[in-house]
């Protein structure tokens, strides 16, 4: 389970599952298909539960890349 992130400049911040929920959620709300709540929390659990400890900001976003071009929302990925 994710404790820590990792910033861009270098800090170490305790995790925070809804910034990611908020980012996906702001992808998918520039799209036609608008947001779905359901695959915005399975990803984030995904992501929060991966078995990893600490995670820099570019995995995490390169994960959730991952998890929405598995999923039938690859246009929220190119967002």
């Amino acid at each position: 389970m994710i404790v820590t992130v990792v910033k861009r400049d270098g800090r170490i911040v305790g995790f925070n599952k809804e910034k990611i929920c908020a980012a996906i959620r702001r992808a998918m709300l520039q799209t036609e298909k608008g947001e779905d709540e359901s695959l915005i929390g399975k990803i984030a659990d995904r992501i929060e539960l991966s078995g990893r400890e600490k995670m820099t900001v570019e995995e995490i976003q390169d994960e959730v890349e991952l998890q929405l071009m598995k999923s039938t929302r690859k246009d929220v990925a190119q967002k």
